[in-house]
């Protein structure tokens, strides 16, 4: 008498291991892009921690600044009143021009702080959108 096989059953486990390798391979494509995801994210926020830990060292600097120039002015005012008039009014002015200088520099910091925050503001937009899209 003959065997017969039933090839039926085999082709079925056949089936069954090529769907589940599949499903592996595809579950490990989306943690790979959700690793990168990550590591994207990560990386700009830190960048944009040192951005900031950046502008506050500006703006530190800018406070010393400002400091300087009211020591000077307060000396250029001692000095007026002890010298003279006309002294003064050198001294004065070298004072009014640092504090215009001092402003310009300070306008320079601001308008950069602000350029700044509107690129964070379009990266968070950015992000949140890619989360989404991640998420569905």
């Amino acid at each position: 008498m003959a065997h017969r096989v039933d090839y039926n059953l085999v082709d079925t486990i056949e089936t069954r291991f090529q769907d589940t390798k599949r499903r592996m391979m595809t579950a490990l494509e989306m943690v790979n892009v959700r690793v990168s995801y990550q590591v994207d994210v990560r990386s700009r926020e830190s960048s944009e921690f040192y951005s900031r830990h950046h502008d506050a060292q500006k703006d530190r600097a800018a406070v010393r600044a400002e400091i300087e120039v009211l020591r000077r002015e307060r000396l250029a005012y001692e000095q007026e009143s002890m010298e003279g008039p006309v002294q003064g009014l050198r001294l004065g002015h070298e004072a009014y021009t640092c504090r215009w200088q001092l402003i310009g520099n300070e306008f320079t910091v601001l308008r950069d702080a602000r350029v700044r925050r509107h690129e964070w503001q379009r990266q968070t937009a950015d992000d949140f959108a890619i989360r989404h899209i991640m998420r569905t």
